[in-house]
């Protein structure tokens, strides 16, 4: 039952992870900095992979607390994506959707394939072209995550309000 005092303590898990992610993005700029600047082993490589990793695994915590405060019920299987496209969703009398932008929802599921490629990558290293190609919808992606997060925990807060 979503009550106002529920969506108040959502909206700080929420800040919470945006922290988070702003935390991690300050590694995955570092270690992309390092490759343009010339590192080019396949351990430079890993260590970007992880930062997509580990920025994808926070961002996927922070749309489930949204989604387990309003729905509560994604399918057993294929759950990860089902997810995104929730978020993608305007739930009319239930909740707004995250991401509203164009291509927004299509950014994050390649992020989510990349991140299933690198759980499942064993013995092997990553391609630095398709890492390189998934790092940059990582920035652009992560460039309007503060905005979208500030909008949203607005509108989760006016919903808060009305309750």
């Amino acid at each position: 039952m979503r009550t106002s005092a529920s969506l108040t303590t959502l909206v700080q898990e929420l800040v919470g992870d945006a922290a988070e992610i702003d935390r991690l993005l300050a590694r995955n700029r570092t270690a992309w900095q390092r490759i343009r600047n010339g590192a080019d082993g396949p351990i430079d490589w890993g260590a970007l992979g992880y930062t997509i990793y580990t920025l994808y695994g926070v961002l996927e915590n922070y749309f489930l607390r949204v989604s387990k405060a309003f729905e509560n019920n994604l399918p057993g299987h294929r759950w990860h994506h089902a997810l995104v496209e929730r978020m993608a969703l305007d739930i009319p009398n239930l909740r707004p959707a995250f991401l509203v932008a164009p291509g927004e929802s299509r950014d994050v599921r390649e992020i989510l394939r990349f991140r299933h490629r690198f759980r499942h990558l064993y013995g092997e290293d990553l391609d630095p072209g398709k890492t390189a190609a998934v790092q940059e919808i990582v920035v652009r992606f992560f460039a309007r995550f503060p905005e979208l997060h500030r909008d949203y925990c607005r509108k989760l807060k006016a919903i808060a309000d009305a309750l």
